[in-house]
């Protein structure tokens, strides 16, 4: 739907509870075995489709999506409610109804609804990308200036070192690349922009959200981890607009994480 918006993003601050992101990470802390202690994710954890998939533990996450989605239900009840309001205001924004389109998980049997990004030790990489990982069962898309895909993240947990050149802290460009024409964005060596034309600073202060058209180029500033306090969590989850799948037969915001 080419009237949903693109190339801009969206920061509510305080959208969540002190109280609720305490709960969160605690809930977090005391479920290892669910989410894991280390940067890589290992068989039976809830973890990203991309993080899973670049691992080659695929078959695990689509085993396990159904019976996580449950504990996430069980033990995180606002989440539903949050994407319900991310799916709305991402059509508000845009210009429509807030019930302009229906707003579906992708499959809640084979992939998560949301989910949690843990960075509880050092973050070395300077890694500015884009958020298509997860729209490889739709491949055409990637290439496709009409497709519309978002990422709403959630700052659960704000690294303690923002205080040293905003470690953890996002910076995200005002422009819209599609997978192919990336290159021109990047210097010689694949990792560096081009230009600091139209980067924009956000602030990952507990308890905002940030909601952006996911083929905006943006990196998680590096930080380290010393302390319990210098690590970062975020609550995540995308959307993509879709004219017609096999399992939802009709227009609609679907998401995943």
């Amino acid at each position: 739907m080419k009237k949903l918006f693109t190339n801009d993003f969206i920061v509510e601050k305080k959208f969540l509870s002190p109280e609720v992101c305490q709960r969160w990470q605690d809930t977090i802390f005391e479920n290892p075995k669910i989410f894991g202690q280390g940067v890589e994710p290992e068989y039976g954890q809830m973890a990203a489709f991309y993080s899973m998939l670049e691992s080659g533990l695929n078959e695990s996450y689509l085993r396990f999506a159904s019976q996580h989605n449950k504990f996430l239900d069980q033990k995180f009840p606002e989440i539903k409610k949050i994407i319900t309001y991310a799916g709305t205001k991402i059509l508000t924004h845009s210009g429509l109804k807030a019930d302009a389109l229906p707003i579906v998980p992708r499959d809640r049997k084979y992939f998560l609804v949301a989910g949690f990004s843990l960075q509880l030790s050092n973050w070395n990489l300077y890694n500015i990308h884009t958020d298509t990982e997860g729209l490889i069962q739709y491949p055409e898309s990637i290439f496709n200036p009409n497709t519309r895909a978002y990422s709403c993240v959630i700052s659960v947990k704000r690294t303690a070192q923002y205080i040293e050149k905003r470690g953890g802290d996002l910076d995200i460009w005002r422009e819209r690349w599609l997978a192919h024409e990336l290159d021109q964005f990047y210097q010689s060596d694949g990792v560096k922009a081009r230009s600091k034309i139209n980067r924009e600073k956000i602030s990952y202060e507990q308890g905002n959200l940030i909601l952006f058209d996911s083929f905006m180029p943006h990196v998680v500033l590096p930080f380290k981890v010393k302390k319990k306090q210098d690590r970062r969590i975020s609550m995540v989850v995308h959307f993509n607009y879709r004219k017609w799948t096999q399992r939802n037969p009709f227009p609609h915001l679907e998401y995943w994480y």
